[in-house]
């Protein structure tokens, strides 16, 4: 992939694209959905788009899920989501059906049953990680009557709310907390390599590294798609992750995959810095 570190008439080249892109991002967006739709495999992406809109936060869920969802996610990093989901009804056996208070009291020799049992990923940090922040998240849902109370306090500033999550709990890091703040029901998007990879290729970040800069950025346009679509974080987050990666067996293929992008289905190369780079006419 060409970049855009060189000359001073790419970065204007790509300064342009991105005003021009802002002007069309509610177009962007439709064209992207219906591609989508298009390839989907049966109906999964319809039904992911609507599990995304009525997805919201409730802060009187049970401690449980909250904690079961944070394994889920710290497994997931780096690993295929399909892989996690088969294993999930082992995991949540041998964590003790998520119950923090059980699982706080786990010590090296319960430890040593999770890595003997074939049945789980057997990754040693990552599971002194989940033991480690039930114990953190118990303390937690003690000072503030729940765990979800102690989330409903700070999911108003969501910046705020991150930093105490990432300082607090081992494993969730500053791209994997964004993937648990979305999965509990908190809208935001998580830009992973496939979102990240999509926006730059659009030419609205200028590399497709995971930056602070890069990450406002996303989140200052997927603000805008909010405004002008009305959809929910979310899905938006869900529409650039499927075009980029395929999503979780939602469509059949990635539009825009990292080795081989589909330029000729690709309903956005009027749009697609990328494509006026590297495809010759």
């Amino acid at each position: 992939m060409t970049g855009f570190h060189g000359s001073g008439k790419n970065w204007k080249k790509m300064r342009r694209m991105n005003l021009k892109n802002h002007k069309n991002l509610k177009t962007i967006f439709s064209l992207m959905f219906k591609k989508l739709e298009e390839i989907s495999i049966g109906d999964n992406f319809l039904k992911e788009i609507k599990e995304r809109r009525e997805r919201s936060f409730d802060k009187d869920k049970p401690d449980s899920y909250f904690y079961e969802v944070m394994v889920r996610d710290i497994h997931n990093a780096g690993m295929k989501a399909t892989l996690v989901t088969s294993k999930l009804p082992f995991i949540r056996k041998a964590f003790s059906d998520f119950d923090i208070r059980k699982v706080s009291e786990f010590d090296d020799k319960n430890i040593q049953n999770l890595m003997d049992n074939l049945n789980i990923i057997r990754n040693e940090g990552k599971l002194r990680a989940c033991v480690e922040n039930a114990k953190k998240m118990k303390e937690l849902s003690e000072q503030s009557d729940s765990f979800g109370e102690f989330l409903n306090q700070h999911k108003d500033n969501l910046m705020e709310l991150r930093n105490r999550l990432t300082s607090n709990f081992r494993y969730l890091g500053n791209i994997v907390v964004l993937d648990y703040l979305k999965d509990i029901g908190i809208d935001i998007i998580k830009p992973d390599v496939h979102v990240i990879r999509v926006f730059f290729r659009l030419g609205f970040i200028d590399s497709e590294k995971q930056t602070g800069s890069n990450v406002s950025k996303i989140i200052e346009v997927t603000e805008q798609i909010k405004q002008e679509t009305s959809e929910k974080l979310a899905v938006i987050d869900a529409i650039f992750w499927m075009y980029g990666g395929g999503g979780d067996r939602h469509v059949k293929k990635a539009i825009c995959n990292k080795s081989e992008p589909l330029c000729s289905e690709c309903p956005l190369i009027n749009y697609c810095e990328f494509h006026s780079k590297n495809v010759p006419y």
